[in-house]
């Protein structure tokens, strides 16, 4: 029995090493080869080597990882001419969303350090509310992940949810391969997933899109008007996943009733000096942010210079107080540390790469844009804006439950937008916000997003309950982004 396990496990071992080599073949041939392919009308060579590169790298990066082929994608754009070496880093390492997010990490990375972020959990799930019932814990504990998922990494989130369910299931004598269980753990990578998309506080899914926006168009859309859409849009996808969960899961919610919350609260630490530095800190750079998107109608001038001061420098002004700050002798925040551990550097090139490869795709003296526009224009020409945007999102949501939510962030930007530009009934920043949303709106599949993953490998969770619930809600997220989103982001970018 041990022998042909083993041999079935090398087999599957081999075919999944024999797909991943075919693919990066066929991703190398589409790279180097594909200006050879004759160009149509409208299209050139260089054409032709952009969405070989385009194609390919979206390729690579679903079955290679994100590391070093992000480096061959910027290297190729610049060895095939069709950016300089200056063009490349000015869009992709020098942007400012990078730096953003940069900062962001290293914030958040003191939050968890200091115990802030648990702290924040644990308060959300043990106050008077929460114990009112089993399905008002439920919602509380699952929202407490929403919530905490705004301001950091989705992924960081929910590590810090996984083990409070896990200890919640242990006092409950809850055991793997039980629904309520699997609920929850289900829920909490869904619902920081819902998280995510309702801010653009350090999330490159939301921000690229927004960066694409400002460089193509001069439209700016700050962290308040952004959040506004995320965050009504949000709640309403929790509110239905609630009752999905409720009405047609329905676990059995009787071992929740003699929970005692409080107790995951007496256990907390009292608040350390460090803890409530870091949250000073913290609250300080959201409120700079949300300042920069009011009160430019009360004080113009102040608030053209707060604006000019933009997402990232808030951040910057954060990491250095928190070095600067000393308790007991020690810096709140150890730079070094936190530069390093705390900043998942893979994460920054591939967003480096992508938004040097949207660049490099929507170049004039390429067409791409406007020959896809040709072609798609009178297809779609006689469609009502809503119709347009409804068919949009059902796509982009759709193929985001099987890819890379920047790479469908990047995909559906640079097809949809210039083509909505050309069509004229569209308005062009609701469009850009609802694709920065949908992007993050993967439920159904492990490969979808790290959390799902996450999930699916934890043995709590039923991959086919994940299929069939992910794609669920995913189908409430396209009628909530195309029926709520898309006429609140209309009234808000006029």
């Amino acid at each position: 029995m041990q022998t042909t396990a083993k041999t079935a496990n090398r087999q599957t071992t081999v075919r999944k090493i024999n797909v991943k080599f075919i693919m990066q073949v066929i991703s190398f041939a589409l790279i180097f080869l594909f200006r050879f392919i004759p160009a149509p009308a409208g299209l050139t060579a260089d054409s032709m080597q952009m969405i070989g590169i385009f194609v390919g790298m979206l390729l690579l990066w679903n079955f290679a990882g994100i590391g070093w082929t992000s480096l061959l994608c910027m290297t190729t754009i610049v060895v095939f001419q069709i950016m300089t070496q200056t063009e490349v880093f000015a869009n992709g390492l020098g942007n400012w969303v990078n730096s953003f997010l940069y900062a962001f990490f290293m914030i958040s990375y003191v939050m968890a350090q200091t115990g802030l972020s648990k702290r924040i959990a644990i308060w959300s799930v043990s106050n008077k509310f929460a114990s009112r019932g089993p399905w008002t814990f439920i919602i509380i504990f699952l929202f407490a992940s929403v919530f905490l998922s705004t301001f950091m990494s989705q992924t960081a989130a929910l590590l810090v949810f996984i083990p409070i369910a896990e200890e919640l299931f242990k006092e409950l004598g809850l055991k793997k391969g039980d629904r309520l269980p699997q609920m929850i753990i289900l829920g909490l990578a869904m619902c920081v997933g819902i998280g995510s998309s309702m801010t653009p506080i350090g999330h490159a899914i939301v921000l690229i899109p927004l960066t694409f926006l400002a460089r193509d168009t001069n439209i700016n859309i700050d962290v308040l008007s952004y959040s506004i859409i995320g965050i009504v849009t949000g709640v309403l996808v929790f509110a239905a996943f609630i009752l999905i969960y409720k009405f047609f899961y329905r676990p059995d919610v009787r071992p929740l009733q003699n929970f005692d919350s409080k107790k995951l609260r007496g256990e907390l630490p009292p608040m350390s000096k460090q803890e409530k530095i870091a949250a000073v800190v913290f609250v300080s750079v959201i409120a700079i942010w949300i300042v920069q998107g009011t009160i430019g109608n009360v004080f113009p001038a102040f608030g053209a210079y707060m604006s000019s001061l933009g997402n990232a420098i808030p951040a910057f002004i954060g990491v250095i107080l928190l070095c600067l700050i000393n308790v007991d002798g020690k810096p709140v925040m150890d730079f070094k540390v936190a530069s390093t551990q705390g900043v998942p550097w893979n994460t920054l090139i591939f967003n480096a790469a992508v938004l040097v490869l949207s660049a490099a795709l929507v170049q004039d003296k390429l067409g791409i844009t406007k020959y896809f526009a040709k072609i798609v224009g009178p297809i779609v020409g006689d469609f009502s804006s809503f119709l347009f945007v409804l068919v949009a999102m059902f796509l982009l949501v759709m193929l985001k439950q099987f890819v890379s939510s920047t790479i469908m962030a990047t995909v559906f930007y640079s097809l949809l937008i210039p083509l909505a530009i050309t069509l004229g009934n569209v308005n062009v920043a609701a469009l850009t916000v609802l694709i920065a949303a949908g992007a993050s709106y993967a439920w159904s599949t492990p490969p979808s997003t790290i959390p799902m993953a996450l999930a699916g490998g934890s043995d709590w969770v039923d991959l086919r309950i994940m299929l069939k619930y992910g794609l669920a809600l995913a189908l409430v997220g396209v009628v909530v982004l195309s029926f709520v989103g898309y006429p609140l982001a209309s009234i808000i970018f006029k």
